[in-house]
């Protein structure tokens, strides 16, 4: 399949957190994954795991540490996708 653009792996990632967050959670590439995205790791696991699922990769846990804002994650996710 085709390797997804930044901008569409962003729009995946913003419907996620639509659905995890509620329709008003304005999302924005400087979003911090630890502050504004997610309460606590319970709330940082399930955001991982939705982006597993989304997009069909594991992401270990010393990758997730990495993790400081959206676009971040959006590279990452991109980078990720030429591995195969």
């Amino acid at each position: 399949r085709n390797k997804m653009t930044t901008e569409e792996i962003y729009a995946r990632i913003q419907q996620i957190l639509s659905e995890l967050k509620g329709e008003d959670f304005l999302v924005s590439p400087d979003l911090s994954l630890n502050d504004q995205i997610a309460d606590d790791s319970v709330e940082v696991m399930e955001f991982i795991i939705s982006l597993e699922d989304e997009f069909g990769l594991e992401i270990p846990d010393r990758d997730i540490e990495g993790f400081h804002t959206l676009s971040e994650i959006v590279s990452y996710i991109f980078n990720k996708q030429n591995v195969r």
